[in-house]
């Protein structure tokens, strides 16, 4: 399937969502460190990264920004995962919030999985 890396600094989102992305046969790759999930997405070249917006050191909005400067990672499709808007607020906005794709937290494990897997579709 697909190589996915997750960038969050909560240590339990990355195992919760590592588990459900992996039980679905994709690959996942994961840090708790934006500037070590950087490095990742330029060594590894993930299919996919799901990157948190919240972080103590970068914000998620700059790691994006850094992702599309980066000749390695401009192409490499970018969600953000995170909790500040429900599944109710990303669906009213067709996943989509200021041209960036968004799952919210809250966003049940099954409807999960099929967003991300309806991303990577879109991607090939």
């Amino acid at each position: 399937m697909a190589k996915i890396l997750m960038i969050d600094d909560d240590v339990m989102v990355l195992k919760l969502y590592s588990e459900v992305l992996s039980k679905e046969g994709h690959e996942v790759l994961s840090s708790n460190d934006a500037k070590k999930g950087l490095a990742m997405a330029a060594e590894k070249a993930p299919d996919l990264i799901l990157l948190d917006i919240m972080m103590p050191d970068v914000e998620g909005t700059q790691v994006h920004e850094s992702l599309r400067l980066n000749d390695k990672t401009k192409g490499i499709p970018v969600v953000f995962l995170t909790a500040l808007v429900t599944d109710e607020e990303v669906a009213a906005a067709d996943g989509k919030i200021g041209g960036i794709g968004y799952i919210s937290k809250s966003t049940p494990n099954k409807k999960f999985i099929e967003q991300v897997n309806d991303i990577l579709a879109k991607k090939k």
